[in-house]
């Protein structure tokens, strides 16, 4: 099966972010630099090149016996569980369509696997260094997670291929919709129910014989419909109103303007995480009540500052809170 959709991988050497910093006149792409203050305290390049280690282990061989009778609800339980034990927050089966494969890439195998790592949506109140420590500390987890994943699968007798941010090979969006893992927010980004939008993915593509899930509709598209949350608080603006979006498949996507998204997610020195930060499905769907007072003093100071005008990222909490910024 040949992969039909187009990828931007958003990464440093993407040709819309390399196009970007050349029209600016940069020689680095500003989230990236090695030698920037945010660096001294994480390095996102070191990180980057953690998950790249688990590349090479993305598929290897196949133990020659399979469980007798191979039933799918059998194999579906025993994978799940596993994925749960390695690491896992929530782990999903799909049918593999060619929507979910990129192009230049092409697997034989007939199911896909979502695997979910949830992010700890308190780090928000801690600042977007924070922020960006644990999203991109997650994106680790879900190669990690992935890649033990798909080596339990080969071991069962089935062929299994880890994916994830060190191979790319996969379309997300498409892939987590399929698997069960919740519906696709104006913000671009699948809404889970128990998680929200703060959870990376990692895939296994496989032969291994799966109960397909159904898409989980619950009321997220409505809601997207009439809240505005994530429009007004992209800082630059990214974010497309509720009557501008495509349907692909039968699905509703907003597409959010990726180069006017980049102007924030990576053409200055700090994370922007903010789309995801204000979804009120952080809490809308799951009612924790700890992830609810989080995100009411989110909102807090997202007002204090004046939203998105002007723009104002969490590391500015302290001007936000004596009266200078806002």
């Amino acid at each position: 099966m040949k992969g039909i959709s187009e990828c931007r991988y958003g990464g440093p050497n993407d040709p819309l972010v390399m196009e970007i910093m050349k029209q600016k006149g940069l020689s680095e792409v500003p989230l990236y630099r090695s030698d920037s203050p945010k660096a001294e305290k994480f390095d996102l390049n070191a990180c980057m090149e953690r998950w790249m280690v688990y590349t090479p282990e993305r598929d290897g061989p196949v133990n020659s016996e399979q469980p007798e009778g191979a039933d799918p609800s059998h194999i579906s339980e025993l994978i799940k569980a596993k994925g749960l034990a390695v690491g896992g927050s929530d782990v999903g089966f799909a049918e593999l369509t060619p929507i979910m494969i990129n192009t230049g890439f092409e697997f034989e195998q007939r199911y896909i696997i979502s695997i979910i790592v949830e992010e700890d949506y308190s780090k928000v109140l801690d600042g977007a260094l924070a922020v960006e420590e644990e999203a991109f500390e997650v994106y680790v987890e879900c190669a990690r997670t992935a890649t033990e994943l798909a080596a339990y699968i080969r071991g069962l007798g089935f062929s299994a291929i880890a994916d994830h941010n060190g191979t790319g090979d996969v379309q997300a969006i498409p892939a987590l919709y399929a698997c069960g893992m919740g519906e696709l927010g104006k913000h671009g980004s699948l809404v889970h129910p128990e998680f929200g939008p703060s959870f990376r993915p990692g895939f296994v593509i496989t032969d291994a014989p799966l109960v397909a899930a159904e898409p989980n509709i619950f009321g997220v598209q409505n809601t997207c419909e009439t809240c505005r949350l994530c429009e007004q608080n992209c800082p630059p603006g990214a974010v497309r109103a509720s009557d501008d979006f495509i349907i692909t498949e039968g699905v509703k996507r907003w597409q959010v303007d990726i180069p006017t998204c980049y102007e924030a997610s990576r053409f200055r020195d700090e994370y922007c995480h903010i789309c995801v930060d204000v979804c009120p499905y952080q809490h809308k769907a799951n009612g924790n009540p700890e992830r609810r007072d989080i995100y009411k003093s989110v909102m807090k100071r997202r007002k204090q500052a004046g939203y998105r005008t002007p723009a104002w990222f969490i590391e500015d909490e302290a001007k936000v809170l004596d009266g200078s910024v806002g």
